[in-house]
């Protein structure tokens, strides 16, 4: 009696087994046709966004679907495609903020169990993404006073707007205050409140690049003004401290103790103010490095270099076009500053060539940076 328990037993596991092994892991994912949509626009493009469900079944059989995006059905966006249920709709949206979704796709599969019967098991898979897109508002009334460079209007206009309770996720208000502020910073405009323009430039940037979950920095009309205000930045915080040395830029390695410590201080709240006024802060990492190195903070610099040359490796053309043309011009020099620093400390090209190396493509029309490689590291271009 005792046996046939056991055996039944054993009979049990090893249908569970069977049954668990045979289950399927299908996947499911959501495509869109855009992550950023503006309500107020004037090219009559409606701000809708088409999602389309993934469902790899993995030998399952899809079944129901079910869409739940956040906010308020009909206040906030509703379907102008398709339905909860279906799976692809397009979703018109009506009111400023981040939307989230959450999807649910049923699915059934075989089980062949023990004695050769055939069951149908259900189960479900799920996926879910917060502020999978934005809804925003171009806010064109600010746009004209600050191309009437009337900065101090732009400040108090900004600010109204960026405390009504619908702005308080959009970066927009603060984008347009922070080129108040650095208006006002340019031409010295006086601030009944804010006494430095310039630091309260960068804290609005900082703010919004925070916000900023779908890419309205990307819009060329912000991209290329946060392009002007970084390169001011760049310049005048940065290369202005550093050494020109045939082409490109070292740090101050005289004979001076306090210069040089006076200027690694500068250099280094530099880079980190520059982190905050840039939505790609790879594009500072290689001119970190080397700063910190110099200020004996190896440590630091040797993990700054190692996570970035792991993500250099990692990042594609679509990557590099988010960067601004001033983005761009800080990897490259930081970059060239790491490379030569790297050889110092390590008596070695190795690390300094997979960096250079990882540009080769981003910088082939830079005359600069190639003259660099083939007069300094020839031997990267070995094959």
């Amino acid at each position: 009696m005792k046996f046939n328990s056991f055996l039944l037993v054993l009979l049990v596991q090893f249908s569970v087994l069977q049954t668990i092994a045979q289950a399927p892991s299908p996947k499911l994912s959501v495509k869109q046709s855009k992550k950023l949509v503006f309500l107020d626009s004037e090219t009559n493009k409606k701000p809708s966004v088409t999602f389309t469900s993934v469902f790899k079944n993995d030998g399952s059989k899809r079944g129901t679907t079910t869409w739940l995006f956040s906010g308020r059905e009909g206040k906030d966006w509703k379907y102008i495609k398709g339905d909860a249920g279906a799976e692809e709709v397009e979703v018109l949206f009506l009111k400023v903020g981040n939307y989230s979704v959450e999807i649910a796709v049923t699915f059934t599969y075989d089980v062949v169990l023990k004695n050769g019967e055939t069951e149908i098991e259900e189960d479900e898979v799920a996926f879910e993404q917060e502020s999978i897109v934005t809804a925003a508002n171009n806010l064109d009334e600010l746009t004209q006073i600050h191309a009437d460079s009337n900065f101090a209007k732009l400040v108090k206009k900004a600010e109204d707007y960026r405390v009504k309770p619908e702005y308080v996720n959009d970066p927009t208000p603060n984008i347009f205050l922070a080129k108040g502020y650095y208006g006002k910073y340019r031409n010295e405009i006086p601030d009944p409140i804010v006494s430095d323009p310039w630091e309260e430039t960068i804290n609005c940037i900082a703010e919004a690049i925070e916000l900023d979950l779908n890419g309205i920095f990307n819009e060329k009309i912000h991209k290329m003004w946060l392009d002007k205000f970084q390169n001011d930045f760049l310049n005048n915080y940065l290369i202005y401290n550093l050494e020109e040395d045939d082409g490109y830029y070292g740090i101050y390695n005289g004979t001076d103790k306090e210069k040089k410590i006076e200027l690694l201080e500068l250099l280094l709240e530099g880079v980190e103010n520059y982190s905050l006024i840039t939505t790609q802060p790879i594009s500072i990492k290689f001119l970190e490095a080397p700063i910190r190195a110099a200020s004996k903070d190896v440590r630091t610099a040797n993990t700054i270099w190692k996570n970035g040359i792991e993500e250099l490796k990692k990042m594609t053309e679509a990557d590099f076009n988010k960067m601004t043309d001033t983005d761009l011009k800080a990897l490259k020099y930081g970059a060239m500053l790491s490379a030569v620093s790297l050889t110092n400390l390590r008596q070695s090209n190795t690390e300094s060539c997979e960096i250079l190396s990882s540009l080769k493509e981003v910088y082939a029309y830079d005359r600069g940076f190639l003259a660099f490689i083939k007069t300094r590291y020839n031997n990267c271009r070995e094959e």
